[in-house]
């Protein structure tokens, strides 16, 4: 059979109209190197493409077998993970908040806007989940100018409401820079050093607008930046750039070590102060390590298996508790202090499996642009939910971005969602997705070929 004529056959079995694309183009190539190898061993050019074709088998069940792989894929598990974490975390703040309403007043209103939030999450992860993330990877830079550039007119206007001087409502939006930043990494590849100090750049414009035009502590646009930088040395270390990856990783460490030199020498006093209560609190107990003491209090006369409001009354620590309970990053404090200390370390261990197995999923993702989108974003979801909880049991410092499925707030929420839209995306459309020939060359890529395409061999 003749390559056209085979290709037609294959390509007539793919309902996927990008899938069938992209395969015949992989199956072309895949039969001219094949011809080329034949012609070396002495046959000619038709008899080599012939043979070329005749190995590949059959066409129609090549091309059976192709649509049956390649074609989106809804990642249950991962989604009916989503699902129980998000009615666990809705029970909690019920029980943990509305159930103690004569501390707090009536906070059932904010239980019925937390599912209405929730719900409103759902429909944007799954219209998210439904578009094509590998959309990221184009025009990168233009995305990523028009996100920072939205966000930096709409502060600066005036248009909006500040709060204190900033608007903190905003700060979960940097959250979406991370995917936005892995497609610029991606667009940077093979471009040298070039290529890394424009990556490089990129977070410091990031981090002059989230500062800048946001306004507020480090807390979560710094979150959204580590994991940026965590996300350029990976690129690194995957000789994305084209570089050697000891020279690309010595050129990291002394552009980011001059950067954090640069921020330590412009802290402001409060900054500063923050940063000595982190580590020794007792030392500011009326002033920056005042709350942070409180929390090792109410941790310390946790029950643990009941609630430990009667300890707290008699510790004087209730109208503190009172205070802070209906604060969105302070729900796991929330649920040891009203069912107990054990069913909270329970939590935590659930959530420690349902993020490893984020990393997992990511780190198994075949796609390059996939896999640093999806390690960016679970990076992100795991770092915030860590520091909030070892923030919930009196260390590090807080934030007011809050803890995944279990804080309240519209924005946080809608971020949250909006991250895990992208990680279904990127499951959904590993089999679809693919690299062409050249981005397969790249530096840090995978040769899909070798295990995407799986035909039977005569």
């Amino acid at each position: 059979m003749e390559m056209d004529k085979y290709l037609d056959t294959v390509s007539a079995q793919i309902r996927s109209v990008r899938a069938r694309d992209m395969a015949v183009r992989e199956l072309r190539d895949h039969i001219e190197d094949q011809a080329a190898a034949y012609e070396r061993e002495g046959l000619t050019r038709q008899e080599a493409l012939e043979e070329a074709v005749r190995q590949m088998g059959d066409p129609v069940k090549a091309g059976v077998e192709l649509d049956r792989i390649h074609r989106p894929k809804m990642e249950w598990r991962l989604f009916l993970g989503i699902l129980a974490f998000s009615i666990l975390g809705l029970c909690l703040q019920y029980f943990c908040l509305y159930g103690v309403r004569d501390a707090a007043g009536d906070t059932i209103d904010y239980f019925v806007r937390q599912c209405l939030y929730t719900l409103t999450g759902f429909g944007v992860m799954a219209a998210i989940c439904l578009c094509d993330y590998s959309l990221l990877g184009k025009h990168p830079d233009i995305a990523g100018a028009c996100f920072l550039g939205i966000i930096c007119v709409s502060c600066v206007s005036g248009i909006l409401p500040r709060i204190n001087g900033s608007y903190p409502y905003l700060k979960c939006l940097m959250y979406f820079f991370v995917p936005l930043y892995g497609g610029i990494l991606y667009g940077n590849r093979g471009k040298g050093f070039w290529g890394m100090g424009v990556s490089a750049m990129w977070i410091g414009a990031a981090f002059v607008i989230g500062m800048g035009s946001i306004g507020g502590g480090f807390g979560v646009v710094g979150d959204a930046l580590a994991v940026c930088g965590a996300m350029f040395f990976m690129a690194v270390f995957w000789e994305w750039f084209g570089i050697p990856r000891k020279r690309g990783l010595a050129a990291a460490c002394c552009l980011f070590g001059a950067a954090v030199v640069l921020m330590a020498a412009n802290l402001k006093p409060y900054q500063t102060t923050r940063l000595q209560a982190l580590f020794h609190p007792e030392d500011f107990a009326q002033t920056a390590g005042y709350q942070q003491n409180q929390i090792r209090k109410i941790v310390s006369s946790l029950s643990m298996v009941k609630n430990s409001y009667g300890v707290l009354e008699q510790r004087g620590l209730l109208d503190f508790w009172n205070n802070i309970m209906i604060r969105n990053q302070f729900m796991i404090l929330q649920s040891a202090v009203v069912l107990g200390l054990w069913k909270t370390v329970v939590l935590c261990v659930l959530y420690g499996l349902f993020f490893l197995y984020l990393f997992i999923m990511a780190v198994r993702e075949r796609n390059s642009l996939g896999r640093m989108t999806a390690l960016g974003c679970t990076l992100l979801l795991t770092l915030e939910t860590v520091r909030n909880v070892l923030y919930n049991f009196g260390f590090g410092l807080s934030s007011t971005a809050g803890i995944p499925f279990f804080s309240y707030g519209w924005v946080h929420t809608l971020a949250v969602y909006g991250l895990l839209g992208i990680l279904l995306s990127i499951y959904r459309h590993r089999n679809l997705v693919w690299e062409t020939a050249a981005e397969k060359k790249a530096p840090g890529s995978f040769k899909i070929w070798n295990y995407v395409i799986r035909v039977e061999r005569r």
